[in-house]
């Protein structure tokens, strides 16, 4: 094999190289890009002067955010948030209700005091929920703070 050969195989395999690290730099750019203009998830706890921030902020954009009710139904009909959906935390299809909910939508939890809807917050996260607001103190708290209630 000649000198002129050999070094035409080596500028060949050279050329081959740089338009593969091309390539795989591009890839890695595009990757970061996309994973870039992904939104990020909002997992928050809320004071009862925040959560009314919140609802009136939804309100006021015209965007849907849920309530949901995580106590039982003897809490519920006693009086709850108007228009709240009654998930039931102790009831065994309560992860099963969850998983029937679209996991775009933004939700607000609450419960009487905060213990069982901060429960359903952790439960939302590890089911990949993007937008979950938690009322922490609960109906306490809302009431508390002069917040209203459906009989």
């Amino acid at each position: 094999m000649s000198w002129q050969n050999i070094l035409y195989r080596i500028n060949l395999y050279t050329i081959s190289m740089k338009l593969f690290l091309l390539g795989l730099i591009y890839s890695i750019q595009s990757l970061v890009t996309c994973l870039a203009d992904e939104p990020k998830a909002v997992y928050k706890n809320l004071d009862a002067v925040k959560t009314k921030a919140i609802i009136a902020k939804f309100t006021k954009e015209k965007k849907t955010l849920v309530i949901i009710d995580v106590r039982t139904k003897e809490e519920y009909d006693r009086e709850h948030f108007p228009k709240a959906k009654l998930i039931n935390f102790f009831g065994s299809d309560f992860e099963k209700k969850l998983k029937d909910l679209d996991k775009n939508k933004a939700y607000l939890l609450h419960c009487q005091s905060g213990g069982r809807s901060r429960g359903a917050l952790k439960k939302m996260q590890e089911l990949g929920f993007k937008e979950v607001y938690h009322l922490d103190g609960g109906i306490l708290a809302w009431k508390k703070s002069g917040g209203e209630l459906t009989d």
